[in-house]
């Protein structure tokens, strides 16, 4: 997902895409979402993922913004 030709909606900076990092027990991934009545894997205790969250962050006035990437 690209919205570097999208104008900032706050100042009309350009947007630039940065990645989120959730460091999990010294690991490093990607945020991720799930649907909020998800419940958890009886065998895994994890929810199951929807998606991944991309972000953008303004050159000029350092909004940011987030949209969820659906895995289909």
């Amino acid at each position: 997902m690209s919205h570097e030709d999208k104008p900032c909606p706050d100042c009309d900076g350009t947007l630039k895409a940065v990645r989120l990092i959730d460091n999990d027990f010294g690991r490093q991934r990607e945020v991720e979402y799930t649907v909020p009545d998800a419940k958890k894997d009886f065998g895994s205790s994890r929810f199951p993922i929807e998606g991944k969250v991309a972000a953008f962050l303004c050159d000029s006035c350092g909004r940011m913004l987030f949209y969820g990437q659906s895995k289909e």
